[in-house]
């Protein structure tokens, strides 16, 4: 598997390769033991060093990440990354900078996805449809659509779970 390059059905987001396979189980894993959250007491941990959103302009898929951390609340994310197809990519792309952050005891696991079309000029994003590689997730869109529009208080977010 070693520099194999995931493929994903384009269709029905099926991984099609053990690269492909590894990344999904890793992205459905449980994130690990986030510790004691009491633990992290008044200090506010690394997880609020990390936005709650990072998303690109246009319309992508997305995925809703839970992040973990030793001795902190776990804390939900929206992420996506232009010109990546697959859900589970963008999964490995928001893990993959945390890393180069140097956040590497921070774990994610998806929670679930859709799509995005986000246009900061006007000041609109819309949340939709559902990630076939993970399925539908009750309310994901939903919650993602409360995400940014905490992050983004000056635009106007919808959402559906049609798609």
């Amino acid at each position: 598997m070693t520099g194999e390059i995931p493929r994903f059905d384009d269709e029905t987001g099926v991984p099609l390769n053990d690269a492909a396979r590894h990344v999904v189980a890793k992205a459905k894993s449980r994130a690990g033991p986030a510790g004691d959250a009491a633990a992290a007491g008044a200090g506010k941990g690394v997880l609020h060093s990390v936005p709650d959103v990072d998303i690109a302009e246009g319309k992508w898929k997305y995925v809703q990440i839970e992040l973990t951390a030793p001795g902190e609340e776990p804390k939900l994310v929206v992420r996506n990354t232009a010109g990546l197809a697959y859900h589970p990519d963008m999964y490995e792309a928001a893990m993959d900078a945390l890393e180069r952050q140097g956040l590497k005891q921070v774990r994610g696991r998806v929670i679930g996805g859709g799509r995005i079309e986000f246009y900061p000029k006007e000041k609109t994003c819309s949340i939709y449809g559902y990630s076939k590689t993970f399925g539908r997730a009750k309310g994901c869109n939903k919650k993602s659509a409360e995400i940014v529009e905490a992050a983004y208080p000056d635009h106007k977010v919808t959402w559906s779970d049609d798609g």
